[in-house]
């Protein structure tokens, strides 16, 4: 009887447990993120204040080369690290030897994105930068995605491994290392100034990775050693889902703006390009709390059963409080939208419902879709990814030429997650029925 109860009392701890540890993991990761968020705004304050309108156009394409080299730098195997060290993490010999190769694999890749960057510096920076005087600026990017893909590598064997910890604090440190150096590059040397605080933004997370590298157990028993082509194929098809996901939903946002211009006007282009940042920011959130906490798991879980089991739980945790937050949100929006913007963009107050109710389908099936990138699923990722764009231009291209202008954009928006979240949802049911 006394064996029960103790059962019985160390079941509930351990439940208990279980809830302090992914409280605890959600309230770091979103300490992280708030902080990412925060500097990202100050930083788009900065280069407005100091460089205006016209410098802020000069320099978006270098910032969408900066961000796009931050996930694909060293091969994009961010999310491969977290799912291979998850499953390893109980035969270190496995893990060492996996560490051992993606570090490898990470610094090839490295080092043929900078022979690109020296070898095409000029055109490059003509189409970046508007001149070829600015070369300098694309050598530099090319030096410095050799810090992003090492913090990358921290950041994924941190995840992976459960240190929600590390993982936040190379995140924070990162974010309070950039702003006075931006503050510093921008307000004294302009163009490049800013140009540089943007490498700087992603490049300061490496200092902070670094120092805990140093401090890790693992660096002294990682050695270089003959890899095998077989196991480093296994990281090729990350970096394929990192081309994908970090070149398609850019090019999509491209083509329905450009439609959306020519058929409604510039206008209304720029309150759906409001509403895209904003979702983008608190979407960043949920993605980053996926990565660092639901795909170890998933990627740890072989039993299907288990595995549906966790989705529902987290699918049933993310679509709550996105629900909550995104309630707080519509009810306040006429006071939200001009403080988070500008008065200029009150009009996004008629449409924000449908890219709130959007979100919230997308949130459901990003679970869904971590468990995609977990088992490493490739052409399944890529499918998916090109399959919902392909959709949006569709529905949106059908709602314009109906004459719905920006409600039927964002309208289109509602119908592709609807189609994408029923689609996934029946998908992974049959997945997690299977038996083999």
């Amino acid at each position: 009887m006394q064996s029960t109860s103790d059962n019985a009392n160390g079941g509930v701890a351990e439940r208990r447990k279980g809830r302090s540890g992914l409280l605890l993991s959600a309230a770091l990761t979103t300490s992280a993120h708030l902080s990412k968020i925060a500097v990202g705004f100050l930083l788009l304050k900065l280069v407005a204040v100091y460089l205006g309108v016209e410098g802020m156009g000069r320099l978006g394409n270098f910032m969408s080369a900066v961000l796009f080299l931050s996930l694909l730098a060293g091969g994009g195997i961010q999310n491969g690290i977290i799912k291979y060290v998850a499953e390893y993490k109980a035969r270190p010999r496995a893990l060492l030897r996996f560490l051992a190769d993606a570090r490898a694999y990470s610094l090839g890749f490295c080092v043929l994105i900078l022979i690109a960057a020296l070898a095409f510096n000029v055109p490059l920076a003509h189409f970046l930068m508007g001149e070829g005087g600015y070369g300098w600026l694309v050598i530099v990017l090319g030096l410095a995605q050799f810090g992003f893909a090492f913090s990358n590598i921290v950041n994924g064997a941190a995840n992976g491994l459960h240190q929600t910890k590390v993982y936040a604090a190379i995140q924070i440190i990162g974010n309070l290392f950039t702003l006075p150096i931006a503050w510093w590059l921008i307000s004294h040397h302009g163009l490049a100034g800013a140009a540089l605080a943007m490498v700087t933004f992603y490049l300061s997370y490496s200092l902070p990775a670094l120092y805990f590298h140093g401090r890790s157990r693992l660096r002294r028993s990682v050695r270089w050693q003959k890899f095998s082509w077989q196991r480093l194929s296994r990281l090729g098809g990350f970096t394929l889902m990192a081309i994908v996901g970090s070149i398609s939903v850019p090019l999509v946002e491209i083509v329905v703006r450009q439609l959306l211009t020519g058929t409604v006007g510039l206008e209304a282009a720029g309150l759906w390009q409001a509403s895209i940042k904003l979702s983008s920011a608190y979407m960043g959130f949920f993605v980053v709390f996926l990565a660092a906490y639901f795909m170890p798991i998933v990627s740890a879980q072989q039993d299907r059963a288990r595995i549906a089991g966790t989705v529902r739980k987290f699918m049933m945790l993310v679509m709550g409080l996105f629900l909550a937050g995104a309630s707080v949100f519509y009810l306040l929006r006429e006071y939200f939208i001009p403080l988070l913007l500008s008065q200029e963009f009150s009009g996004l107050t008629d449409f924000i419902q449908y890219q709130l109710i959007g979100d919230f389908l997308r949130i459901a099936t990003y679970v869904i879709g971590f468990v995609v990138v977990a088992k490493a699923a490739t052409r399944l990722y890529v499918v998916l990814e090109i399959g919902q764009g392909v959709l949006f231009c569709l529905f949106s291209v059908l709602a314009l030429h109906r004459g719905w202008g920006l409600q039927g954009v964002f309208m289109a928006h509602v119908a592709m997650n609807v189609i994408y979240f029923l689609t996934s949802v029946i998908g992974f049911y049959f997945y997690s029925r299977r038996t083999v």
